[in-house]
């Protein structure tokens, strides 16, 4: 294993450093000697740290909070009542955006052949692990969810506005199917990548592990023909991944958002959906991979390189995200229809402005100067940091939509159902009638202890999985830091040196 020394030049290098380094410092660029790579890493795996011991300890902790935040919500409220889970819905619905697209990344920066990725790849897979544990959260979600129709006292049907057909009463199956397909095709990524790992380390595990590595890559010997089957394979399951996870996260916004609040249609919402969601992803892979770097043991092997080239994709998705969020803003304040204003008043100007505001220098004003920040992208830590911010805020707008929607006060007349000859003549306004006056726009709803309960777990949940899947696979794609470790070297052009990349195709 070569240290960082080695890769750029022995320890005389470290003479007029800014300038030998092309004005990046010696730790920009770790490559690492492919002997011995697999051995050292797998015997950091065995040892683990401070840090993957904390992240088991404290995921197991909170997960059980959130099991008894749930229980106990159940039992107090039922699932009759779908006002009483609007955090449960935005806490899911945030574990989802973060951790389904977090996969998307390693596929995406496979596919543009990007090097700095490399340590970057197997943190990214790993996550794929967590969406089992999403299908078990989605199951409550497809309960609580209302039914399309239902039928009065009288023997009329009653409908609520959604994307599906009205004669389906209740998509849950459909919806499921989906959740059920995103999973799949994820967990089929980190195993397909994660083969060549399992069959080069399979000799030196013990007990489960070496017989889930025979298992599941029993069959890979390294000929020519796998690596190209692993190749086409991980290029096809990612472009149909991509797509799946487009899908699932414009039902999920659809359906428990838009949906919820008679009158809110909006074409804008769904990509500006999956712009957050790619953002919260990637947000999370900068994170866990800078603590990993920074407490975790693995400095050998992750330098500065993978954060400061991604700070230019988070940069972008930032501005993407603001430019969605104006786009929603502008559109209906344009409208001025009575029901645009009723929403734009509850999610931003009025019920919520609070969560807003907070929200927007979470997601932007501060990570943005971050981000733009040569300093903090070239030392490192500047790509993370914005990224702690951005998931802080991400979990603010799951609040502000999903726990808004669920709350969100019906109209007097019709409420979340409404006869068909009545479909456009009782638009939701979002506000109740006093004696006082004639609209009060319906109050923010705040988190019981059980709710706060629940939005933790979905957050230990996710260190519990992440942290087992440690456990069970080498928290680094040994075979792409190999072929890595080929492409790349450090070398020497008049008074400077430089990264050299090999282009093989």
């Amino acid at each position: 294993m070569a240290s960082e020394t080695q890769a750029h030049g022995g320890p005389g290098a470290h003479e007029g450093q800014a300038h030998e380094h092309g004005h990046f410092g010696p730790e920009m660029w770790v490559i690492p000697e492919p002997t011995g790579l697999a051995d050292d890493v797998v015997a950091r795996q065995r040892a683990g740290s401070t840090l993957f011991r904390a992240a088991l300890w404290v995921g197991l902790a909170l997960t059980i909070l959130g099991v008894v935040g749930f229980v106990a919500k159940a039992v107090t409220a039922g699932f009759s009542d779908h006002r009483a889970w609007g955090f449960y819905i935005a806490a899911f619905a945030f574990v989802f955006t973060l951790t389904a697209s977090a996969p998307l990344a390693a596929c995406a920066f496979r596919f543009t052949k990007s090097h700095w990725r490399r340590p970057l790849s197997r943190i990214a897979e790993l996550f794929s692990l967590v969406s089992i544990v999403n299908i078990l959260l989605f199951i409550p979600a497809v309960i609580i969810l209302p039914d399309i129709g239902v039928m009065t006292e009288s023997g009329e049907a009653m409908v609520r506005r959604s994307i599906w057909f009205q004669e389906l009463a209740n998509p849950s199956g459909w919806l499921m199917a989906a959740m059920i397909g995103v999973t799949f095709c994820s967990v089929a990524i980190l195993w397909l990548a994660a083969m060549p790992d399992m069959a080069q380390t399979r000799a030196q595990m013990t007990g489960f592990r070496a017989s889930l590595y025979r298992t599941l890559a029993g069959g890979w010997y390294g000929t020519k023909r796998q690596w190209q089957l692993q190749k086409g394979g991980l290029a096809i399951l990612g472009a149909l991944y991509f797509m799946l996870v487009v899908f699932v996260q414009f039902l999920i916004v659809s359906d428990f958002a838009m949906a919820m609040i008679p009158g809110w249609k909006d074409s804008i919402l769904p990509p500006f959906y999956t712009v957050i969601s790619f953002q919260g992803g990637l947000a999370t892979i900068l994170v866990v991979a800078y603590a990993m770097r920074r407490w975790g043991g693995y400095r050998d092997y992750i330098g500065q390189a993978p954060f400061w080239a991604a700070s230019k994709v988070l940069l972008g998705l930032t501005l993407l995200h603001t430019y969605h969020l104006f786009a929603f803003f502008i559109t209906y304040w344009y409208g001025r229809l009575e029901v645009e204003q009723a929403i734009l008043n509850y999610l931003m100007f009025d019920s919520y402005i609070g969560i807003f505001w907070a929200q927007l220098f979470f997601t932007f004003f501060i990570p943005f100067p971050i981000l733009v920040s040569n300093h903090a992208r070239r030392e490192g830590w500047g790509a993370p940091l914005a990224g702690i911010f951005i998931i802080i805020g991400l979990m603010l707008f799951h609040i502000r939509i999903f726990a808004a929607a669920f709350a969100a006060s019906p109209a007097e007349l019709g409420g979340l159902y409404f006869l068909p000859s009545d479909a456009f003549s009782f638009p939701a306004l979002l506000c109740t009638v006093t004696e006082t006056t004639m609209c009060d726009v319906t109050a923010a709803t705040f988190p019981s202890l059980w709710d706060v309960f629940m939005i933790l777990g979905a957050v230990g949940i996710v260190l519990l999985v992440f942290r087992i899947g440690t456990m069970l696979l080498p928290p680094l794609s040994l075979w792409e830091m190999k072929e890595g470790s080929m492409y790349q070297r450090v070398d020497t052009l008049f008074r400077g040196r430089y990264l050299v990349l090999g282009k093989p195709e």
